[in-house]
C-alpha cells in the first residue's frame, strides 16, 4: 500500500506544470471546444484530434475479433498452419496443396489470395457478396479461429498496441478462456451432471481444477503479451501501459447444461482471480437457441450470481442486439428488461431494440434512475443490424439520461478502431467537446474496475469529498492521494483527467 500511496503522490510530476499552470482548466476546456467546433466537419483534422483524445477505456471489445485478419494470416504461415481455400478457413496439418488445403506461408504473399481471405476474415468488401452483414460478420470467427490457438499473448499486444497508440489506457476485453473445456466437462463427466442441486456443482472439485488451470492458462498469455511488447525494457513500445481486465465470455448458442457450465466457470474466475471482472453472455442474439433460452440463460446468471460469494456485481450482457427483419416481433418484446431484472446486468451491450420492448419508456427510466449504461457499437449495429444514424437509438437513450459509452465490438473484424466509432458518433449525432468527455469518462466510471469513483457526478465531472478542490496540475494532498491509492477506480480516472489537461494544453 505504501509503495502505491508514494507513487500516487508523485503523479504531479508526469505533467509538464509550468505549461499547465499558464492555463485555467476553464480556459483550456474553451480553447480545445473552439478548435473542435473548427474540424468537426473537415474528417482528415477531425480524425486527427480525436486520434490524440483521451479515451477512458474500452468496454466492448472480443479480443479474437478485435485482432485484423493480416496478422491472423501472418501467424497461420508462421506457426505451419493451412487454409482450406473453398472457405478460406484456418486449419491444422497436414496441408495438401493438391487438395486445396495449401500451407498458409506458401500462398501469403499471393494478392488475390490474400485479399480473398482478409475479406472472408472479416467485413471488408461484404456489400459485393452473397451474404448480408450479419451472415459476413458471425462467419468470419470460425475461419480464423485456429490461426489464434497459441497466439493469444501476440493478441494482446497488438489490441492494446493499438490502444494507446489512440490514447485509450483501459480495456475490459472479452475472452472465452477455459469455456470449450466446460462446456466438455458437463457433457462428459458423470461428477458434474447438470442435473444434480446447484449448489453441489458450484463446489465441484472438477470446475476448481478447470479454474486453476484457467487462471495459469491467462498467467501465460500476460507473461507471452508482455514478452512480445518487450515491457521490461526501459523504452516501453506502445502497450505495455494499457491497463487490462478480463470479462468471461459465455458462448450462449448451446443447451443450458453446456451455458450453465460456463457461467459457473465464470462466476469462479471473478471470485478467485482480480483480472476478471465481470462476464457476458455472447454469440448471435437471434439464433434459434438462444432466442428459445433467453429467458432461462438469464436465470442462470441470476442463480449463479446468487450462490458465488464475493462476487463483484461485473455482469455486462448482450442485449437487444436485435432489429425487423431479422426477428419476428415477438422476439423484441423483453431481452433487455430480462437482462437488467432477472440477471441483474448493470451494463448493457448493444440495446438496439428497446423502442420495441415492453413499457419502453419505463424501462429506459429504470436504466437511468439506475446508471445502467449502455455498450454503443455504432459501426458494428450498422453491419449486422443495418440499423444507423437516426434509426439508431443513441439520441433516446442520451435524451433519456442513460448513461453510454463508445466502443468497437470487434474491430478486427469490422476494420475500424475506437477513434473511428468517435468519429462516426460526433460526425452523425453532432457531438459537443464536453459530451465526448463525458463518454470517455463513462468508459471508467462504468468500468468494473474495483474500488470507487472519483466522481460523485460523472456528467458534471463532481469529484467526491476527498480530491474535490484537488487540481490535476499540483501536488496531490494527503487526503486525495490516500483516496486514490486505496481506490483503483479512481486511480485510473485521476491519470484520464491528467492526460485531459495535458492534451487540452495543446490547443
Amino acid at each position: 500500500m505504501n509503495k502505491v500511496f508514494n507513487w500516487v503522490k508523485q503523479l504531479p510530476t508526469l505533467v509538464p506544470l509550468i505549461t499547465l499552470s499558464l492555463f485555467t482548466p476553464t480556459a483550456l476546456s474553451a480553447s480545445v471546444e473552439s478548435y473542435f467546433n473548427q474540424v468537426r466537419n473537415d474528417p482528415p483534422l477531425l480524425r486527427e484530434f480525436l486520434l490524440g483524445f483521451p479515451k477512458g477505456g474500452e468496454l466492448h471489445t472480443h479480443l479474437d475479433g478485435a485482432v485484423y485478419a493480416e496478422s491472423y494470416i501472418r501467424w497461420a504461415a508462421e506457426d505451419g498452419k493451412c487454409i482450406e481455400l473453398a472457405t478460406y478457413t484456418v486449419v491444422f496439418p497436414p496441408c495438401d496443396a493438391a487438395a486445396k488445403r495449401p500451407k498458409v506461408s506458401d500462398i501469403q504473399y499471393n494478392p488475390d489470395t490474400v485479399n480473398e481471405i482478409i475479406d472472408a476474415f472479416s467485413v471488408r468488401n461484404y456489400q459485393r457478396g452473397p451474404e448480408s452483414g450479419h451472415d459476413q460478420f458471425f462467419s468470419t470467427f470460425e475461419r480464423y479461429l485456429n490461426a489464434s490457438t497459441g497466439r493469444q499473448g501476440s493478441m494482446l499486444a497488438e489490441v492494446t498496441a493499438r490502444a494507446e497508440r489512440q490514447n485509450t489506457h483501459y480495456l475490459e476485453t472479452m475472452v472465452s478462456y477455459g469455456m470449450h473445456e466446460a462446456r466438455t466437462l458437463i457433457r462428459e463427466s458423470s461428477s458434474f451432471d447438470a442435473d444434480k442441486p446447484l449448489q453441489e456443482l458450484v463446489s465441484n472439485p472438477q470446475l476448481d481444477e478447470l479454474v486453476q488451470r484457467t487462471i495459469r492458462f491467462t498467467d501465460q498469455v500476460e507473461e507471452d503479451w508482455r514478452s512480445e511488447l518487450a515491457c521490461a525494457e526501459d523504452l516501453q513500445p506502445p502497450g505495455c501501459a494499457v491497463e487490462v481486465r478480463y470479462l468471461a465470455q459465455v458462448i450462449r448458442a448451446f443447451p443450458l447444461d453446456q451455458v450453465l457450465a460456463q457461467t459457473l466457470l465464470a462466476f469462479k474466475l471473478i471470485q478467485r482471480d482480480p483480472r476478471f471482472v465481470g462476464l457476458n453472455f455472447v454469440a448471435p442474439e437471434d439464433a434459434p437457441l438462444t432466442l428459445r433460452d433467453y429467458e432461462a440463460q438469464m436465470r442462470i446468471v441470476q442463480q449463479v450470481s446468487q450462490l458465488i460469494p464475493s462476487t463483484p456485481s461485473g455482469i455486462s450482457l448482450h442485449a437487444g442486439e436485435l432489429a425487423l427483419p431479422l426477428v419476428a416481433p415477438r422476439e423484441l418484446l423483453n431481452h433487455i428488461d430480462q437482462a437488467v431484472h432477472i440477471a441483474g446486468a448493470t451494463r448493457i451491450g448493444h440495446g438496439v431494440d428497446i423502442i420495441h420492448e415492453n413499457n419502453a419508456f419505463e424501462l429506459l427510466r429504470h436504466m437511468a434512475a439506475e446508471k445502467i449504461l449502455v455498450e454503443i457499437n455504432l459501426t458494428s449495429n450498422a453491419v449486422i443490424l443495418e440499423v444507423e444514424g437516426d434509426n439508431h437509438p443513441f439520441t433516446l437513450y442520451r435524451e433519456q439520461g442513460v448513461p453510454l459509452a463508445l466502443s468497437t465490438d470487434d474491430e478486427g473484424v469490422a476494420r475500424i478502431d475506437l477513434t473511428h466509432e468517435y468519429q462516426r458518433a460526433t460526425q452523425t449525432y453532432h457531438l459537443s467537446y464536453a459530451y465526448l468527455k463525458e463518454l470517455s469518462r463513462n468508459a471508467l466510471a462504468y468500468s468494473f474496475l474495483p474500488g470507487e469513483s472519483l466522481f460523485a457526478s460523472v456528467p458534471k465531472a463532481k469529484k467526491v469529498r476527498a480530491c474535490a478542490k484537488q487540481k490535476t496540475h499540483r501536488a496531490l494532498s494527503d487526503h486525495c492521494a490516500s483516496f486514490l491509492a486505496e481506490n483503483e477506480k479512481a486511480r485510473m480516472q485521476w491519470q484520464l483527467e491528467k492526460r485531459f489537461a495535458e492534451f487540452e494544453a495543446n490547443y
